[in-house]
Order: C-alpha cells, then sequence, then structure tokens
C-alpha cells in the first residue's frame, strides 16, 4: 500500500500546496502576460537573460517530474511573446539553442508543450528545464 500511494504521489507534479497556489493563479490570471511583465512583477524571478531570452525560476515549481524528485526548475521565455518555436528569428533560434546545451549540459532535462495543447495555461511560449535532485 505504500508503494501505492509513492507512486499516486509521484504522478502529481507539484507539491499539493503548490498544486493549490497555481489554481488561484490560473483563477486570477487575466489579460497581461505573466512573462512580459516579469521584470515589473518579479525581477528576482530572473536566473539568466540574453537579447532575446529570459531564464526564469518557475514561481511554481514541479515536484516530481519522470519519477524523480525534482531540485530545481527553471524556464526558457522568449523576450518577445510569441507562441510558437515556428515564430522565432533566427537570432532568437540560436540563443535558444545555445542555453538548452548550456543547461543540457548542467544535467537539465527540457520540455515544452505544443501551442493546441490544452495543458498549456499560459500561451506565451516557455521551455521547462528541470534538474533532478539527485544530481
Amino acid at each position: 500500500m505504500k508503494i501505492v500511494a509513492c507512486i499516486l504521489d509521484m504522478m502529481n507534479l507539484r507539491s499539493p500546496e503548490t498544486q493549490a497556489e497555481y489554481e488561484i493563479f490560473k483563477q486570477s490570471y487575466k489579460g497581461s502576460c505573466h512573462f512580459c511583465d516579469v521584470v515589473e512583477r518579479n525581477p528576482s524571478q530572473i536566473v539568466q537573460q540574453t537579447m532575446t531570452m529570459k531564464v526564469l525560476k518557475n514561481d511554481y515549481p514541479y515536484q516530481y517530474w519522470d519519477k524523480f524528485k525534482v531540485g530545481d526548475h527553471l524556464m526558457i521565455v522568449p523576450v518577445r511573446h510569441t507562441g510558437s518555436f515556428d515564430d522565432f528569428s533566427s537570432e532568437e533560434v540560436k540563443d535558444f539553442f545555445d542555453l538548452l546545451k548550456l543547461y543540457e549540459h548542467n544535467h537539465y532535462s527540457f520540455y515544452s508543450r505544443a501551442p493546441s495543447n490544452t495543458a498549456r495555461t499560459i500561451m506565451h511560449l516557455h521551455t521547462h528545464l528541470i534538474k533532478p535532485a539527485a544530481l
């Protein structure tokens, strides 16, 4: 029974507290883009920035990913509001992949949802960078 409880707990990406905060955020989020106004709202959330990309600490981090406890959860977010990789300029492509390579080298996995994915709550493109706690 303890194993089943552990498996069910790992199926929840966020801790119960973080998920509750995220649900409140989703209900109150209206109009402005959460990622476009991050500089005014919470500049300390920015970990790194290039001319075209920001790396942000996730406000609502995952607790588990790929059955492992998450040690760090960041996101790569284009500075320019866009919903799809298809809209990237050549400079944005270069900056994005340079950041992916850097974080992959530092043991982060990455994940993005397609624009049509109904689980995507913010339409501004963002790519999750997830590092297991064990590394």
